[in-house]
């Protein structure tokens, strides 16, 4: 039976293994912050970080949106501890989803990376990174389904009844 929720996915393939996820997202001032603008979305360049707890914006963001702040925060990252400022903005994801209202703090990205999403948003919906063929494959969903992908239950499906001894399948 089908459902009478539409899911917004998208895909990228990477040409090979890849050491991140990068993506397109765009920026824009949510109209709750100045109900009198035009929303305008401005395009950047996203990592999506897992090992990270809330979503940043570079310095050039700030700039470029004419962001003003609504807050500082503490913050702890490969530079160490410290204050920031924070702001809230609708970021737009690839699948052309915009996440609304979104409370992110400002910090030093990696050159060419203008955002980073962060498990605040990641863990809102299904998140994939596998392997074909020796090429990364990234794939993101909202809202997430109902049947989550399980790679347990898969593989037990497919598997032999007996379990080999561990074995080394991946070499570097």
């Amino acid at each position: 039976m089908k459902s009478n929720i539409f899911h917004h996915a998208f895909r990228i393939d990477y040409g090979g293994r890849a050491r991140a996820l990068v993506t397109e997202c765009a920026i824009a001032l949510p109209l709750a912050i100045d109900p009198s603008r035009t929303k305008q979305f401005f395009p950047f360049k996203a990592i999506w970080d897992t090992g990270a707890t809330s979503s940043v914006i570079a310095e050039n963001v700030v700039t470029k949106v004419s962001l003003t702040p609504t807050g500082r925060t503490k913050t702890r990252g490969v530079h160490g501890e410290r204050q920031v400022n924070t702001y809230i903005v609708d970021i737009g994801l690839p699948n052309k989803v915009c996440i609304v209202n979104v409370k992110v703090s400002e910090g030093k990205l990696m050159d060419n990376i203008d955002v980073l999403i962060g498990m605040d948003i990641i863990q809102s919906g299904d998140f994939c990174i596998s392997n074909s063929n020796g090429k990364t494959v990234f794939s993101y969903c909202l809202p997430p389904h109902k049947n989550p992908i399980d790679l347990l239950e898969k593989s037990l499906r497919v598997n032999p009844k007996s379990r080999p001894a561990l074995q080394p399948v991946i070499s570097s």
